[in-house]
């Protein structure tokens, strides 16, 4: 999600901290970027460069070098100060109960109350107001495309037929996990544009086939919206893709990088990272149990090691989890989670129960809140037919008509704004 706090000074960014009864200190704050009537401030970019960094190594994502890494969030919080000055504008802000309900949202997708979860933060080292200003940012931007992109998006029974249609042949039964990379420029821009893009995907192409890593080279190069998250696009089926992308990566193996695809929006570069096959009209769901320690200590790891050997000398499952689980909607169910379908865990827990038998206790291992050990209890399959497949249909056409617009829709705010960079 976009981080960012705005602070505007309607005259020079000084701050007076008095120190002392008889001395006072006046602390510089520099301006980094003007943008229109606004700034951006060293402050809120070291702040937000801090917090992605830390976000990023609890995710294990690698990141470009430090100079690189911080003009790419210099640009993010430019983009967010346009919005945010295009939002004052049109009267839609956000109020501090929509923050509250949303963090309370991710609370629960996670398995705990707001409380812990504020408390797991602290103890990853994540400021909590930051992380409060960077939910509020993220709303803020999704009011924004809701009113100006998705207001305007139209989805045809005729569309979604085709949709349906496709996912009825052959490979289009796959779904792929796709890294991507956008060197962005205008349809209609000068040839020399076009050209100087082009061989910045080149040259792009030419570091990764030399072994540089996709994520880095994404936070480093990609003017897409998920540069800074590696370019991860998730997993998606073929017609959630442009037809420019689905074509290619019909053609590639996993592993593969292809080379750089023209669409109106610029120039593209796809690797496929996984592809698993699905099948049609249907959805697996687990039933799974864990015990959850909210700690990334070696300790937390330790602690589930010996719970885990304890529950492998005969103590049940669920007593274990009501004595140590640090997950409050669960531990007094026996460590029992909700049934889950792809894409509602954790990736970790998912790709975890992926590899276990039922009955089987997996060893601990670690997601973004803590360190678990799980136990799947059983699978099903649930049929998805009729409306319900035609609605997923519209959902996903939708959808991705919107990242579309919405990235040249930010491209269109930046080149309607005045930007100087002063960093």
């Amino acid at each position: 999600m976009k981080k960012h706090i705005a602070i505007i000074l309607s005259g020079l960014c000084l701050f007076a901290a008095q120190t002392r009864a008889f001395a006072a200190d006046v602390v510089l704050d520099s301006i980094v970027a003007i943008v229109n009537e606004g700034v951006v401030l060293s402050s809120e970019l070291e702040s937000e460069v801090a917090f992605l960094k830390l976000q990023s190594q609890i995710n294990n994502q690698a990141l470009p070098s430090d100079d690189v890494f911080r003009e790419r969030v210099l640009q993010r919080l430019i983009d967010q100060e346009i919005q945010r000055q295009h939002a004052n504008t049109l009267g839609v802000i956000v109020d501090p109960s929509s923050v509250n309900r949303a963090i309370e949202q991710v609370a629960q997708g996670n398995n705990m109350s707001t409380a812990q979860f504020r408390q797991t933060l602290a103890a990853q080292g994540f400021d909590y107001d930051h992380y409060r200003k960077s939910i509020e940012n993220e709303l803020l931007s999704t009011r924004l495309v809701q009113r100006d992109v998705q207001s305007r998006i139209r989805v045809s029974k005729q569309e979604i037929d085709d949709f349906l249609s496709a996912s009825n042949q052959g490979n289009q039964n796959q779904r792929y996990r796709v890294l991507h990379i956008l060197l962005a420029v205008p349809q209609a821009a000068p040839q020399a544009e076009v050209d100087k893009a082009l061989a910045r995907a080149n040259s792009v192409l030419a570091q990764l086939n030399d072994g540089k890593d996709f994520a880095a080279t994404a936070a480093a190069n990609s003017d897409g919206t998920r540069a800074l998250e590696g370019g991860d696009l998730g997993w998606r089926e073929l017609q959630e893709l442009p037809d420019f992308l689905s074509a290619e990566l019909t053609k590639m193996a996993v592993g593969d990088i292809s080379q750089p695809l023209r669409s109106p929006n610029g120039f593209h570069i796809v690797k496929l990272q996984d592809k698993s096959d699905q099948e049609q009209q249907a959805q697996s769901e687990t039933l799974a149990r864990h015990i959850f320690i909210a700690s990334n200590s070696e300790g937390g790891e330790e602690l589930l090691t010996q719970v885990r050997q304890r529950i492998l000398n005969g103590e049940t499952f669920a007593a274990m989890a009501a004595e140590f689980s640090e997950d409050p909607n669960s531990a007094d169910n026996g460590g029992e989670l909700p049934w889950f379908t792809a894409g509602q865990m954790p990736g970790e827990i998912e790709s975890m129960a992926a590899t276990l038998k039922d009955g089987e206790v997996s060893q601990p291992f670690r997601t973004g809140f803590g360190w678990h050990i799980l136990e799947v209890l059983d699978t099903r399959t649930r049929d998805n037919t009729g409306d319900t497949v035609r609605r997923q249909a519209e959902l996903s056409l939708r959808q991705l008509k919107v990242e579309q617009e919405t990235e040249r829709w930010i491209r269109q705010l930046r080149d309607e704004s005045f930007i100087e960079i002063r960093g």
